[in-house]
């Protein structure tokens, strides 16, 4: 997905958005190279708790260094 972004689509940037409680999500997200950027805080009200929206992203140029492309 992240080769068809910057390879073919030829983007600058991708970003996501997910939430705290997702801790695998997230672990998964940083192993592949995104960076996490800002944090909205208690943006999510779920199962009685409010949650944290962290947004993430990943550059060019970031990917190309990650993969060695």
């Amino acid at each position: 997905m992240l080769e068809y972004a910057f390879g073919v689509l030829n983007l600058h940037r991708v970003e996501l958005d997910v939430f705290s409680y997702n801790e695998r999500a997230i672990h998964v997200y940083e192993k592949l190279g995104f960076k996490k950027e800002g944090i909205l805080r208690e943006s999510l009200f779920y199962d009685h708790q409010y949650h944290d929206s962290i947004i993430m992203s990943m550059l060019e140029k970031e990917y190309r260094e990650h993969y060695g492309i």
